[in-house]
């Protein structure tokens, strides 16, 4: 480990301890606490957080855990409709704001995630504490949902595998005795309409309860394609959720819940743009107008959010669960809890362009219009989890234990129509490749956390969980013709030696037979313990420290994306090893809040792309596997500030530094020898700054005007992992504002909010698009593709509330 690592981690453990220096800068609250010690009074100041972070509900400034809450308040005034509307804004949390359907969220927090949402995530998604194995079709609208939690670090002894950098955890609004009513609508720019209704009460007080909700989102597409000339990458989803609490007894409550989501925005399109390192004159251009793959004759220009992609993108996603809860209490020391889930998605079909370009004739030999990539999708997954759990608190010991299952079955049909530019004139194009799949997944686990109280201010925490992660992995490989249609072997034996098809106008590489992996290395058990040990100290009423160590979790698995036979391997599972400390303080009466926190993350055996030894060629192959170090180091900075009355202003600063440790090969075989050891990863930025302020206005008897603004800054990053200057992202910011009215008795509320004032554009991401250009006269040019953010959108909302 070099020695700014060791100097790193040491910082992060030391935190805590140095944090004793600042109770000097307000005395009042270094008074020796009463035993035990009590929440102080909110007074005027910033209220209480409450948060389930640990499994039971506890104070946010008490909790030994980096988390991050999202309101409802925050959501409904920056018009925050689903996760991804939070990029930037929540510290250690970083999310690309586009994904190949509204839907499809990849999350990373503290440089730890997953960009690839057929495989694993790192970043754990729950909602009321049900995982989602997969980050395809994820929350549609967080219409009732109560809170967001964003817990930093590993989870994985009270949340499981697959929780290495994080947990997203989303908290539905239970229903009571208590007759409540949400309404909302809005209209604004891009013909974005969105409709919200909840509904919760008793049906037999203080027996039965229920609740419905119900959200539809819409607008036309942000992106201009001049090809289709209309608008593309637009959103049209509906959900809805029904929640029943039957409570026979004041120790015994059940609870039901149905959620389903109909999908049907267009898939994405991203924006084509060049780079040419011998003639800057041939970068920054756009999409190929004119001549053909093998020898554009022009270009267009660049254009912000424009696509020239050649296919309308068909999306067409459904997903929904079943969850059902217990909640019974033994003793008022002793709970037990049991919760069940039924869920399944499908995307039947999902079709995205991933080139930016319209389709245009291949070449001399294939004058067919074709296109560099393009996929047409079929996902289908059903998953069945159980959670057992145990509940205690005895004088100066509380725990929470359980047991785990989930099983899930997960169906991929991937056709890849990657023809790739021509290499020459004569060439035919590669023909498009259906990668099918079946994952099916068994996850066992054990798990026991305790907290100890050593003194009234010292807590002691300790617990681990034991994993077992059985897989088995059924794929084959089939070539199809141009127009999606398996290619008959009888007729053409080339798709099973290689070789062109004149007939078909399609070329077989010798590297992309078709192959089955049925009887070979196709199953694998893994197994995995993962500990965590706290200390936290309660110095006063207002000021919370802690410090931890804790190990992540993320399962093995099989390469999902295999082009032959010979890569179809497992990969093994990935760990991180988190020190971290911290200290949540609170100042000035509660008028300022102020939590830090330091980390060093240890990442062994990241799953990536890498060099590896196939046992069942007996050569080297290209394929997913380990590479086997890395590190991500930094702090995060919370602040919440409330000098006077109704006005709030907040800061968050995240620094992040990545490396890799140890990722390099040599050459070996016919695979290129890489190095990417000392570069950062990609998708990360350096730094991200969040700040907002609210201010509220009353006018006596009447109401309140609401008015705020809040900007998000971040440093640039690399899109790749070699750190090329030519996929290098620039720095961004993003201002949003608000301003609105809420009646005196707070049933209506009536807000304008604005978000991308500046109309800004940027790159999340920057990808080449097959090789240079090899003739005509934009010959080496390389062509490149990328995701760009929303421009400034404007929506007017009505709200009414009782």
């Amino acid at each position: 480990m070099p020695s700014i690592n060791r100097e790193w981690l040491r910082a992060a453990a030391a935190l805590p301890v140095v944090s004793f220096a600042l109770l000097s800068i307000e005395p009042a609250l270094a008074t020796e606490p009463t035993n035990p010690v009590k929440a102080p009074d909110a007074g005027n100041g910033l209220g209480d957080i409450v948060v389930t972070a640990t499994r039971k509900e506890t104070r946010l400034q008490s909790t030994p855990v980096a988390v991050s809450v999202i309101d409802e308040t925050f959501r409904s005034n920056q018009n925050v409709l689903t996760t991804r509307d939070l990029a930037g804004q929540i510290p250690g949390l970083y999310t690309p704001p586009t994904g190949i359907t509204p839907l499809t969220n990849t999350f990373f927090i503290r440089g730890i995630g997953n960009s690839d949402p057929i495989f694993d995530p790192t970043v754990g998604i729950y909602i009321d504490d049900v995982y989602l194995p997969r980050a395809i079709n994820g929350m549609s609208d967080l219409t009732d949902i109560e809170r967001i939690e964003v817990l930093r670090g590993p989870q994985g002894t009270l949340f499981g595998a697959n929780s290495a950098g994080g947990a997203v955890r989303y908290v539905t609004r239970t229903p009571g005795d208590r007759l409540n009513l949400r309404f909302d609508a809005g209209y604004g720019n891009y013909k974005a309409f969105n409709a919200h209704a909840y509904v919760a009460g008793p049906l037999m007080p203080g027996l039965l309860a229920a609740s419905i909700a119900f959200a539809h989102d819409e607008h036309e597409g942000y992106t201009w394609n001049p090809s289709l000339q209309r608008r593309v990458n637009n959103q049209n989803t509906d959900g809805g959720r029904v929640k029943l609490v039957f409570t026979p007894s004041s120790t015994l409550k059940f609870i039901l819940t149905a959620d389903g989501t109909v999908d049907h925005s267009q898939a994405a399109q991203y924006v084509p743009t060049t780079y040419n390192a011998t003639n800057p004159a041939l970068s920054g251009l756009g999409a190929i107008t004119g001549g053909t793959l093998f020898s554009p004759t022009q270009f267009s220009a660049f254009g912000d959010n424009v696509s020239y992609a050649g296919r309308y993108g068909i999306n067409r996603s459904h997903s929904g669960g079943l969850t059902g809860r217990i909640d019974f209490d033994l003793s008022p020391h002793l709970s037990i809890h049991s919760i069940t889930a039924l869920r399944a998605f499908d995307q039947n079909p999902v079709n995205y362009n991933n080139d930016g370009q319209n389709r245009l004739p291949y070449n001399s030999a294939q004058p067919r219009r074709v296109d560099i990539s393009d996929n047409y999708i079929v996902y289908k997954q059903k998953s069945f989890t159980q959670e057992l759990q145990v509940q205690g608190d005895w004088n100066r010991l509380d725990f929470t234990g359980g047991l785990y299952y989930l099983f899930e079955n997960f169906r991929s049909n991937r056709i890849g129509y990657v023809t790739g530019l021509p290499a020459s004139d004569t060439a035919l194009p590669a023909a498009p490749f259906d990668q099918i799949g079946r994952t099916i997944t068994r996850n066992y686990s054990a798990y026991l956390q305790a907290n100890y109280r050593l003194t009234d201010r010292l807590t002691l925490t300790a617990g681990g969980r034991y994993i077992t992660i059985r897989r088995a992995f059924d794929f084959q490989g089939v070539n199809d013709d141009l127009d999606g249609n398996p290619i008959d072997p009888t007729l053409y034996p080339q798709v099973r030696t290689g070789g062109a098809i004149p007939a078909l106008g399609v070329n077989i590489a010798a590297s992309q037979i078709n192959f089955t992996n049925a009887n070979v290395l196709n199953h694998k058990t893994w197994n995995a313990f993962t500990p965590k040990l706290g200390l936290s100290y309660q110095v006063t009423p207002a000021i919370f420290l802690f410090a931890s160590f804790a190990k992540g979790f993320d399962a093995g698995g099989f390469n999902n994306r295999a082009l032959n036979l010979a890569t179809a391997l497992p990969y093994a599972p990935e760990t991180v090893s988190t020190y971290e400390g911290g200290v949540k303080s609170e100042w000035f009466n509660r008028h300022l809040r102020v939590n830090l926190t330091g980390f060093y993350n240890d990442y062994k055996n990241l799953q990536t792309a890498v060099s590896a030894f196939s046992p069942i060629s007996g050569t080297y192959v290209s394929t997913r596997g380990n590479a086997p170090a890395a590190y991500t180091q930094g702090f995060e900075l919370e602040t919440s500030l409330q000098p006077v009355d109704n006005l709030s202003l907040a800061l968050n600063v995240t620094y992040l530094k990545t490396r890799f440790d140890d990722y390099s090969a040599p050459t070996l075989g016919t695979v290129p020898a890489y190095n990417y050891t000392g570069k950062a990863f990609s998708g990360q930025p350096e730094w991200q700054y969040f700040a907002s302020a609210d201010y509220g206005i009353p006018i006596g008897g009447v109401g309140t005007i609401k008015l705020g603004s809040s900007v998000n800054w971040q440093t640039s990053y690399f899109s790749d992992l070699l750190n090329s200057p030519q996929y290098r992202i620039g720095n961004k910011h993003f201002v949003n504002g608000f301003i609105g009215f809420t009646t005196a008795n707070r049933r209506w509320d009536f807000t304008l909010t604005a978000r991308n004032i500046g109309n800004a554009f940027y790159f999340s991401t920057l990808s080449p698009v097959s090789t240079p250009l090899r003739a005509g006269p934009f010959a080496g040019t390389q062509l490149v593709q990328g995701a760009q953010n929303a421009p400034r959108t404007i929506f007017f909302k009505v709200v009414y509330q009782y």
